[in-house]
């Protein structure tokens, strides 16, 4: 059982709704999708938790596969969608095979900095292959700054290397967590074109490009 698979079974019972358990949308992704134009309407959610995106997408005409690496939450994103559902999966982000050339729209909240940067580089890197000509990505990661906040960085942490830490208390005991600085989201992405970055109210980069 996973970490993430423990905090989901957690809020089931009435525990902490994390970021990714929230029901809202993100009014920069709406605004996203609303001046975007995709060819294949063919979208892929890295960590799908809840399934609230990919209903979302699906009501913007898109076929949506999912993956996350909690059960709990590839279940409820299921239940969710019903004959709707696409292929959601459980999977490791930083193992799972994403075909080169299949998406025009990959996504990705509050998910991919749980890890190391080395494996978060090569994950974007999968990313850019996954989509097709002019693909568009909309990826959260989280502000370098935002360690610095009570509200954010409230548990204690053990620092690893280059922005990384490991909580050492808390539902997320163990699972490294990455913070960016605007410089290295810049190279994160170096490979993609038409970069645009806004920093949100919550400390999180809102990394919007194509392929």
């Amino acid at each position: 059982m996973t970490i993430w698979d423990n905090i989901y079974k957690d809020h089931q019972k009435g525990g902490q709704a994390w970021a990714s358990l929230s029901s809202a949308i993100h009014p920069l992704f709406k605004q996203f999708l609303s001046k975007s134009k995709f060819e294949f309407k063919q979208a892929l959610d890295i960590g799908c938790g809840v399934g609230k995106h990919a209903l979302f997408l699906f009501g913007k005409g898109f076929k949506v596969d999912g993956i996350d690496s909690s059960p709990t939450a590839v279940k409820m994103t299921k239940d969710l969608l019903g004959e709707k559902a696409g292929r959601i999966k459980v999977a490791d982000m930083f193992k799972f095979r994403i075909a080169k050339d299949r998406y025009d729209l990959i996504i990705s909240f509050s998910t991919i900095h749980h890890g190391l940067k080395k494996d978060i580089q090569t994950l974007i890197d999968k990313i850019h292959s996954a989509l097709a000509d002019d693909g568009k990505i909309f990826i959260t990661v989280p502000d370098f700054e935002s360690i610095k906040k009570k509200n954010v960085f409230v548990r204690e942490h053990k620092p690893l290397k280059n922005g990384s830490y490991i909580p050492i208390t808390g539902a997320d005991k163990g699972l490294a967590h990455s913070y960016y600085t605007k410089a290295e989201v810049q190279k994160l992405f170096s490979r993609f074109k038409d970069l645009q970055l806004d920093l949100d109210s919550h400390g999180k980069w809102i990394v919007r490009a194509l392929k």
